[in-house]
């Protein structure tokens, strides 16, 4: 088995990670293989497992690198804001900007099927996976229940997220659907999609953050 430097092992990585990215968003995960991934990087196929357990560790990688960018994005968005349901609608569009612009999310939870990425994680990876997601979420979260005298303060962050993934997740997923009554609908200003999107946001922010 060849061995490497520290920085050569740092440099491979991060091409298998590039390379990879590369190919799940033009191919899919289920049509890419190790062997594509590998002989770009001028690897054996053999050596990707000294990097990487499986294929699907790789793409977990990806991942949580575009988790993070959505992340940074987010906290960019809410910096200031103190006012809880316009902090709130934005948390709500950066998600739905996430689900709609990310290339990876597309890709794997849209238009393919997201168990050829997790299929082969265990149990103990895809909880950390969560984890870290309820880190990044959560704190968002109750700072509007800080601020807000309304539903929301006395909600499980947990249950926000529900909310959030059952309503704009779902939203989002649809788009498409969406999309093709434009031409019906041509006289709504910005499009049926937006215009239901902006309704669902303003409408759940204020439900779950003006009191009674």
């Amino acid at each position: 088995m060849r061995k490497f430097s520290e920085e050569e092992r740092d440099r491979i990585r991060e091409q298998l990670i590039q390379t990879g990215r590369e190919l799940l968003l033009t191919y899919g995960p289920a049509k890419t293989t190790v062997k594509d991934i590998t002989e770009p990087v001028g690897i054996a196929k053999p050596t990707f497992y000294q990097f990487f357990d499986a294929k699907s560790d790789l793409y977990i990688e990806i991942f949580e690198r575009e988790f993070d960018e959505y992340v940074e994005t987010m906290q960019s968005e809410l910096e200031g804001v103190e006012d809880p349901r316009e902090r709130l609608e934005r948390f709500f569009r950066c998600y739905a900007e996430f689900g709609e612009e990310n290339e990876f999310i597309q890709q794997v939870f849209l238009r393919g099927d997201y168990r050829d990425v997790i299929g082969n994680l265990s149990s103990e990876q895809i909880a950390e996976m969560e984890r870290k997601e309820m880190e990044a979420l959560i704190p968002p979260i109750e700072d509007v229940q800080a601020q807000s005298e309304g539903p929301i303060a006395e909600m499980d962050p947990v249950t926000v997220l529900g909310i959030m993934g059952s309503s704009l997740g779902l939203l989002v997923l649809h788009k498409d659907d969406y999309d093709e009554y434009e031409n019906v609908f041509d006289e709504i200003d910005g499009g049926v999609y937006d215009h239901v999107q902006e309704a669902l946001i303003a409408t759940l922010a204020r439900g779950l953050t003006v009191a009674d």
